[in-house]
This record gives structure tokens, sequence and C-alpha cells, in this order.
């Protein structure tokens, strides 16, 4: 993930309290970018049908989070796709359809059916769900990692109409590459004010070892005030550090695969 300009955009983003500020904002960034309700109730849930329902991330209700921040992995791999052979088969085959039409149509909506099932997009689609169903009066921050770590705001966000809707905007523009700086991303995450901190990632880290991150967050939540979801996408997850660090920290994982 290359440096972006966040600071001067992520400082407009947090005093943005008007719709109408939204158009001059969106240019200040250059960035290149539900199991439902009952299947989130148990560690480790599995599902590949995660609904994009206003309020939930990847099957997590976030919908009664008063302050929640996002952790989530933009790493080189996230740019891989998800599913089976037989469902990859299936968008090659429309992607294919698609490029007969010819010209710079067929050719955009070609590489649009192909880059659907990226697990990046998925990510992008579920988090502006997600926001989108967070109550009146909650707030938010977003961590982004991949080899370096980038937070979207210096403090938390209101969620409301117009950071959402420019969250949205900034966040169609990411693109996926790099490490997996996790531990300093967990770091990021449990420096904001959030209560709840939601961690995305489809692998393991590449700045720590597993068990020094878990290490690390006992240290700096040990009283469990600040509760830790997890989400695992794809066939490399670390099915079980993800479980550890959740339910070390009164959270869930749920698996997407």
């Amino acid at each position: 993930m290359k440096r972006r300009a966040f600071l001067g955009a992520a400082v407009a983003l947090a005093g943005c309290s008007a719709l109408g500020k939204v158009s001059k904002l969106q240019s200040s960034f250059s960035s290149r970018g539900r199991a439902k309700a009952s299947g989130a109730s148990s560690a480790g849930s599995l599902a590949r049908s995660y609904r994009l329902d206003p309020g939930f991330f990847f099957g997590h209700d976030v919908r009664p989070f008063q302050s929640v921040t996002y952790v989530l992995d933009l790493s080189g791999s996230m740019s891989e796709r998800t599913g089976s052979a037989f469902g990859q088969l299936g968008r090659e085959t429309a992607s294919s359809a698609a490029s007969s039409y010819g010209g710079a149509l067929g050719s955009a909506t070609a590489g649009s059916v192909l880059s659907m099932d990226k697990k990046v997009e998925l990510v992008k689609d579920h988090l502006n769900a997600s926001l989108r169903g967070l109550q009146r009066g909650a707030h938010f921050n977003i961590v982004l990692f991949s080899g370096d770590v980038q937070k979207l705001s210096p403090s938390m966000m209101s969620a409301n109409t117009a950071t959402t809707t420019l969250v949205s905007a900034f966040v169609s523009q990411l693109e996926e590459g790099g490490g997996t700086s996790m531990k300093s991303a967990i770091e990021a995450g449990l420096a904001t004010d959030a209560e709840d901190i939601m961690v995305l990632t489809d692998g393991l880290p590449t700045d720590a070892t597993p068990q020094q991150i878990l290490t690390m967050v006992d240290a700096q939540n040990p009283d469990k005030k600040r509760r830790i979801y997890t989400v695992g996408v794809g066939d490399d997850q670390a099915e079980d550090f993800l479980t550890q660090l959740a339910e070390n920290n009164g959270g869930v994982y749920l698996a997407y695969k």
C-alpha cells in the first residue's frame, strides 16, 4: 500500500458535519486505492454468503456499537479471489461473455465481473454496508495496513451521512499491495478511543509472530474493556490465532471462505 495523502483529508473528514462538504473533500484524497445475526453468535462460524446488510460486517452486528475502529488488511494477497473453482469458472464464463461484446464497454464489464470476488473488493462492500448501519451518535475510525499502517482520521469520527458517504467514496479507491504489518495496525487500533475493534485479515502477520501480537494485546488491554472481533477471509487465514485474539478479548471470530 503506497503512502497516501491522509492527513489533510482526515482532519477535514473528522470535522465534516454537512453533506455539502463531501464533494470538496473528495478531491483531497489521493489513494490507489451476515452469516445472519444468529450465525454471528458462535465463534468460528463459517459461511460463504454473508449478506451485505446495513450494520453488519461479515456477520458481525455492529449496530449496537457506540465506538468502533476497523483494522483492515490491504496486503498484496487481498488481490486474490475467494470461492470455489466452480464459482470462479462461472465468473470467468460471464467475463468471457462480456468481452464478446467488444469495445471499451465490453472490456470494462469483463474486468468488473472478475474483480467482484477479489477479497479487497468484498472488504470495501462490507465496510460500506456496516457503516451505513451504525447508530446515530456512534463514532468510528479505520486503520489500514499492508507493509505500513495508515489511520484514516487522527480522532474518532461521528457516524452521519456526510462522513459515511465520504468514507465510502474514499474506500472505493483503495488498492491492495505489500506486506502484513498486523501488529502495528492492531496497536494503532488500540490507540484509538474505540470500545470495539474489528480486525480483518487473510493471513499471518509479517511484522511479528501471532504470539507476540497476543502478548502485546494482553499488555495493552489487561482489563479487557476493549472488545476485539476478528474476521478471516480466504483459505489461508490463521484461524487459531484469530480465534484466540477474539476470545481473549471478549469478541468473536468469524470466517469467510
